[in-house]
């Protein structure tokens, strides 16, 4: 049955998936019909389902979030899927304006991985015998995998404000690839980059929350935080 049968709008379908994959511990193969017949869409990345040796949730730099990776049989190469862009091709909602939005919200929020955000992760966090642990600021539980949440503005209000205030056109704004997929400002945008680093750092406020809990408020946003 296919995954359009059974969610009738991309909404529940998003919902639908994320349930799925929750699921799945870190590192373990995940083997579901409907995991492989979303990937089939991504509209970037021709992949070849048949030819995969295994789907993971992987943590992926450099916000350390789990992530779905795959792995080609008879290649050492591990690639990550965006599986939001392949429900939005699925559904017919891909549309390159909005995905070029999405890319930059993504390399501005790269621009201020360190800064007052890293600041924040290394005063909060828990060295528990060599494991560094967070608690959770809405359900309490002390876990590995802690998330920095943008809270009480949250990052896209702060994103949006910056570009309005200074004029910005998104469609202007180039990127430069780092290691292990990360996208920056190119280096044309420098007096961007750093009027942007001084605008979010004096704004921002954070909080700890866990996997799940950061999923659960993802709607009290615009975009995840």
């Amino acid at each position: 049955m296919s995954i359009k049968l059974i969610c009738k709008n991309m909404t529940r379908a998003n919902k639908y998936v994320s349930e799925l994959l929750n699921k799945y511990n870190e590192n373990e193969e995940i083997n579901n019909d409907y995991i492989n017949e979303i990937i089939r869409y991504h509209p970037t990345k021709n992949i070849d389902v048949d030819n995969i040796e295994w789907l993971k949730m992987i943590q992926r730099p450099p916000y350390n979030t789990l992530a779905l990776h795959y792995k080609y049989k008879n290649d050492n190469t591990i690639d990550d899927i965006s599986w939001k862009y392949c429900i939005r091709n699925l559904y017919g909602k891909w549309k390159f304006d909005k995905v070029k939005r999405y890319w930059v919200i993504e390399i501005f929020r790269n621009e201020i991985f360190f800064g007052s955000r890293e600041d924040y992760h290394k005063s909060n966090i828990l060295n528990m015998n060599g494991k560094y642990m967070g608690i959770c600021e809405n359900c309490n539980v002390l876990t590995e995998n802690i998330q920095v949440d943008h809270y009480p503005i949250p990052f896209s209000n702060i994103f949006n404000d910056f570009i309005n205030d200074n004029n910005i056109d998104i469609n202007s704004i180039e990127g430069k690839e780092q290691e292990n997929n990360i996208w920056i400002l190119h280096d044309k945008h420098i007096n961007i980059s750093l009027q942007w680093k001084e605008y979010h750092d004096n704004i921002a406020k954070y909080r700890f929350l866990c996997r799940s809990c950061n999923a659960s408020f993802g709607n009290y946003k615009n975009l995840k935080n």
